[in-house]
């Protein structure tokens, strides 16, 4: 039966509804430490703390690459403790994260604040869910990555809205005591009610024993260590490295196009509905073909939306922008993270995981302080947009390489899903 079939996707929802709800959540709540969500206040926290572009790109930076270094090991926690206690603890943490940063007022409190929301939100949150749905399931894993990273889709166009709305009426630093607040009335409830294993979860949780493609289970030092690694660590960062500067400079080049705010603030609409269906597209074909088929192709897709931003010229070419971005960056996630499940197994997936989601936040300080410097030392929108377009286009063509050099022997190229 067809892995894009209406039936299907209904039947996995309906069945299963509990637990994706769950991940869901885990993704829509990690939005107080994404950059879409801490860039709507950049100007403001600019403002009261004297810094320019540079300056906080730098602080961002300095924040997000110290969050990186501590997720590899706290990600191993997943492979240790069960899924509930973890993601109390995280939510816990991530409403830490969140009070703290709305009292900051200086640039070392900001980098404090910035690294313990990029550890809680963008990292152990978005780990949390990805592990879980890799761990829980293996015929339809895909599936289920695509259908709890719509979270991240509708934190986009909700988020925003949210925080605009209360700029209106409140400061800054009180909308972040609101989102404290909505954290853990939401998360802690959830948590103890959606997050128990269903029937219909062909996968073994913790205790996980879906083999990799070549019938083992890698450890994390056998992945670090096998030359493999290096040709795919550019899967995770090149997404991250991208949309990552794409977002954290996202008023500045509102104002180089002399787009209004509102209007560009309306494409979100846009890049939600359209990354919906994309990452529905990118599970599908992840579950029909496999994720190595598939990832290097939309990783090097991500050039696309970078060239079309330097196109802007009118209302229409804002949403256009924002549709075809969408529309990739919502089918990378889906597709990218069932990689290390199918080529290393899932008995040590949460530490795996841990060292990509580490990489994944280390490019994500390298665009905002890169880009932030290259603004800082008048370099133009066309410079800054061929280093941006460059990445996804390398990183796609070493991870085609790492995909199928290496195969094992009768592994087929279309479907390599050997463990039912």
């Amino acid at each position: 039966m067809s892995a894009f079939s209406l039936h299907n996707n209904i039947r996995f929802i309906t069945s299963q509804w509990r637990f994706l709800l769950f991940g869901v959540l885990l993704a829509f709540f990690s939005s107080p430490g994404q950059t879409f969500f801490i860039s709507l206040f950049s100007a403001e926290i600019r403002g009261e703390l004297n810094l320019s572009h540079g300056d906080f790109g730098m602080i961002y930076a300095m924040g997000t690459l110290c969050s990186a270094a501590t997720i590899i090991f706290l990600g191993r926690s997943v492979d240790i403790f069960r899924l509930q206690p973890v993601a109390l603890a995280v939510i816990i943490g991530l409403a830490f994260a969140t009070s703290f940063f709305s009292i900051v007022s200086s640039a070392v409190m900001l980098g404090f604040g910035i690294y313990f929301l990029r550890l809680t939100g963008q990292g152990m949150m978005s780990h949390l869910y990805a592990t879980a749905m890799s761990r829980r399931y293996v015929a339809e894993r895909g599936r289920a990555v695509a259908i709890a990273t719509q979270g991240h889709p509708l934190s986009e166009v909700l988020m925003p809205a949210f925080a605009l709305l209360l700029l209106a009426v409140m400061d800054w630093r009180q909308i972040w005591q609101v989102t404290t607040i909505l954290l853990l009335v939401v998360m802690i409830p959830a948590t103890l009610m959606l997050s128990g294993r269903q029937d219909g979860q062909d996968g073994a949780g913790v205790d996980g024993l879906a083999a990799g493609r070549d019938g083992n289970h890698w450890t994390t030092r056998q992945v670090i260590f096998q030359w493999r690694f290096l040709l795919l660590a550019g899967l995770v960062l090149a997404p991250s490295f991208t949309s990552t500067g794409l977002f954290f400079h996202q008023i500045y080049f509102a104002d180089l196009k002399n787009i209004p705010l509102p209007l560009w603030a309306s494409g979100y609409t846009v890049y939600a509905a359209l990354s919906i269906f994309g990452s529905l597209i990118g599970g599908a074909m992840v579950d029909r073909f496999s994720a190595t088929a598939i990832a290097p192709f939309i990783v090097a897709f991500l050039a696309w939306p970078v060239f079309l931003l330097g196109q802007i010229s009118s209302p229409m070419m804002v949403w256009v922008y924002f549709a075809i971005f969408g529309l990739i960056q919502g089918g990378v996630y889906p597709v990218v993270t069932p990689i290390w499940a199918e080529l290393y197994g899932t008995r040590h997936l949460g530490g795996i995981k841990a060292v990509m989601h580490a990489l994944m936040v280390f490019a994500s300080a390298l665009s905002p302080a890169g880009i932030g410097i290259m603004i800082d030392a008048g370099y133009g929108l066309n410079a800054i947009l061929i280093v941006m377009g460059a990445v996804p286009v390398i990183a796609g063509m070493l991870g085609f390489a790492g995909c199928w050099l290496g195969r094992p022997k009768g592994t087929s190229r279309i479907h390599p899903k050997s463990n039912p």
